[in-house]
């Protein structure tokens, strides 16, 4: 089947940044397919395979961290992804930011593992599965937070006869999936204390047969 291409995994939320990447639209999840039999199946390597996330206040000032890939799988035919599955680790959210103590970084990564945003203790992956795919976009449902909703993000994607490497970057308006807290959107008063809605994602994945 065209699994889950996580990106998203979810991961973080705060976002934005001197130059965003274009915001994509949630919209009603959408059906999945089999994938042809004449497609073939590469393995992600979780320890080679990356996501990041940046996400900002209203004031301009940032957060950056990263989470694991757990598991994952491309189905390519005719160099174009057709299928994926690809879940994110939600409790390995990881705070990066330069400057920032190490009690700092784990006071924000427990922050956002919380109710307040992601939920980790009921939701403990994020997803993304594939509905269908050309050579340079892919169309599926992401599930966050129990959420699921249908989004198109941009890709490049370079396969060899056993190795392929796979990246995507894009952004997301978390309050589609329940992320509120904070919302500069949402929530009246915040002042400089309000918190972008969009989060921004830099995929790489690593795979092979």
């Amino acid at each position: 089947m065209k699994n889950l291409l996580i990106v998203a995994g979810a991961c973080a939320f705060l976002v934005a940044c001197s130059s965003p990447k274009a915001n994509t639209e949630a919209e009603e999840a959408v059906e999945v397919e089999e994938v042809a039999d004449a497609a073939s199946e590469y393995v992600v390597n979780g320890a080679e395979s990356t996501l990041a996330w940046k996400g900002s206040k209203v004031t301009g000032d940032f957060h950056t961290g990263t989470a694991n890939i757990s598991m994952g799988k491309l189905s390519i035919e005719n160099n174009a992804v057709v299928g994926g599955e690809f879940v994110i680790d939600m409790a390995s959210i990881s705070v990066s930011d330069e400057g920032m103590d190490d009690e700092s970084k784990g006071k924000l990564a427990g922050h956002l593992t919380s109710p307040d945003f992601f939920d980790v203790e009921t939701n403990k992956t994020a997803s993304f599965e594939v509905g269908s795919g050309t050579a340079d976009s892919l169309t599926g449902n992401l599930t966050m937070k129990g959420v699921t909703k249908a989004i198109t993000i941009p890709y490049t994607m370079t396969a060899e006869e056993n190795n392929a490497s796979f990246s995507s970057s894009f952004s997301i308006d978390r309050t589609q999936w329940g992320v509120e807290y904070g919302s500069s959107s949402l929530i009246n008063g915040l002042g400089d204390k309000a918190i972008n809605d969009v989060i921004e994602f830099d995929v790489t994945r690593a795979a092979s047969k």
